[in-house]
């Protein structure tokens, strides 16, 4: 009797754990698409480059989710010259909101498996 009830209630926790984790990413992949959205609206590829399309005078950022982390990220979206001194990169000029979603979007930006 009680294997049976505990049984039900491990059942249940997994059920909502992987509930949770679709919406987790179904939530995921909106905050990506903003800041996607965001990244073309502000004009970012006027000099970065993602997957061979955009400018020059920045960084590719193809891989910049393999190369740094979300922390890293912000902080420097936030503040360029605290990070870089000598970088041209200026402010990010938005909400938090929305340098969030552009965080997200980024940091989906990794390296294929397999790629070279």
């Amino acid at each position: 009797m009680i294997n049976r009830k505990i049984l039900n209630i491990v059942m249940g926790i997994i059920a909502v754990l992987f509930l949770g984790s679709l919406g987790f990413a179904q939530g995921g992949k909106a905050l990506v698409e903003k800041g996607q959205k965001i990244y073309t609206e502000k004009k970012c590829s006027m000099c970065h480059k993602i997957e061979g399309v955009g400018g020059k005078i920045g960084p590719d950022l193809s891989d910049v989710g393999s190369r740094r982390d979300a922390e890293w990220i912000k902080g420097f979206l936030k503040d360029p010259k605290s990070v870089i001194p000598e970088t041209k990169q200026p402010p990010f000029k938005g909400t938090d909101e929305e340098l969030d979603a552009v965080v997200t979007y980024l940091m989906s930006l990794k390296k294929q498996s397999g790629a070279k």
